[in-house]
């Protein structure tokens, strides 16, 4: 199986993902930052039984946060991103990257078929999941993607 194959055929479902880490709606600034570091997670889903309805990442905590003296015990709904995109876990991995590429993001929330949150997809996740399956051509690209050797390197 080639990269490009498995971007194609390889299914979100068959990824080791860990369960998303979620919070109500209402849930304060200050509860929902200490479950990311406590997590360690770089996104956290708010939820209302069970279906996203935003997602909150480390970049709204840099872009929206830092600096602006926001006050800890407000809800986290007014700084989440609302309705975000999400795939299921019969997605390809091409799917997410696509729309991890087009649209910017970095986590993208699975759903279920009855449109509740099963998982979550990061950027790492892919990269794990190419670097494992796919060793000698990690190991083997250039130091720039667009560069072009016009001679083998090396012994």
């Amino acid at each position: 199986m080639t990269v490009e194959e498995a971007l194609r055929d390889e299914r979100l479902g068959s990824l080791p993902l860990a369960a998303p880490v979620s919070v109500s709606r209402g849930t304060s600034l200050e509860e929902t930052l200490r479950l990311m570091r406590d997590e360690g997670a770089g996104c956290v889903l708010v939820c209302e039984d069970d279906r996203p309805v935003g997602i909150f990442t480390e970049r709204d905590v840099l872009n929206k946060l830092i600096g602006s003296g926001v006050n800890e015990s407000e809800a986290v709904d007014r700084y989440m991103t609302p309705n975000p995109a999400c795939l299921t876990s019969r997605h390809t991995l091409g799917d997410a990257v696509r729309m991890m590429t087009g649209r910017g993001y970095r986590h993208i929330p699975l759903l279920d078929e009855r449109g509740r949150k099963s998982g979550l997809v990061a950027a790492r996740d892919i990269v794990n999941y190419i670097a494992q399956h796919f060793p000698a051509e990690v190991m083997n690209l250039p130091p720039r993607l667009h560069q072009k050797f016009n001679t083998p390197d090396g012994a």
